[in-house]
């Protein structure tokens, strides 16, 4: 047994966690190549830089998210097997989940419409468009903004969530 912060732990916990930390590594490290693997595939075909720069906001996005979700595993798995009670930990979780949800909605709703407007090709970097009677090019793309340069150089910054009736004049069908 070991004395651990004031807790006794055996070896053998110490080990089956570190084998665990091993295992999710290399979980992650597989689960990583795939993707881009997958997104390599998706950008060796002839397309524009702006659908590069899409493809890879999503890997980019993706592998973010992967990483979070198995590092939040990995330590409430580590400490359950440490003994500490990861039940209520979760409860906290859940409500700083819902605390966060509050507070980064608006973001939140940005970055969805953000997703959205990558997975649907609504429009890419210079596309001319108009939104909200303001007609420009679109001359930068983020997960959270879109920015639109008029003809005299004036720049429109719209939020993601707020892009309704966008007219794509670039888009002929």
């Amino acid at each position: 047994m070991l004395d651990i912060f004031g807790m006794e732990v055996s070896v053998k916990k110490l080990v089956c966690s570190a084998i665990y930390i091993a295992f999710v590594v290399v979980l992650y490290l597989i689960l990583r190549r795939i993707l881009k693997v997958i997104f390599d595939r998706a950008t060796r075909h002839k397309i524009s830089s702006a659908q590069k720069q899409k493809i890879e906001t999503v890997s980019r996005l993706f592998l973010s998210l992967l990483r979070y979700f198995l590092l939040i595993i990995v330590v409430l798995v580590i400490l359950a097997n440490l003994g500490v009670n990861v039940t209520s930990l979760l409860a906290g979780l859940g409500i700083m989940t819902a605390i966060f949800g509050l507070a980064f909605q608006d973001m939140i709703k940005d970055v969805i419409a953000g997703v959205t407007i990558i997975a649907e090709d609504q429009f890419n970097i210079g596309d001319e468009v108009e939104i909200d009677s303001f007609r420009g090019t679109v001359s930068n793309f983020g997960l959270k903004t879109t920015e639109v340069t008029g003809k005299q150089g004036q720049v429109k910054i719209v939020s993601n969530r707020n892009m309704d009736g966008i007219i794509n004049y670039s888009k002929k069908q």
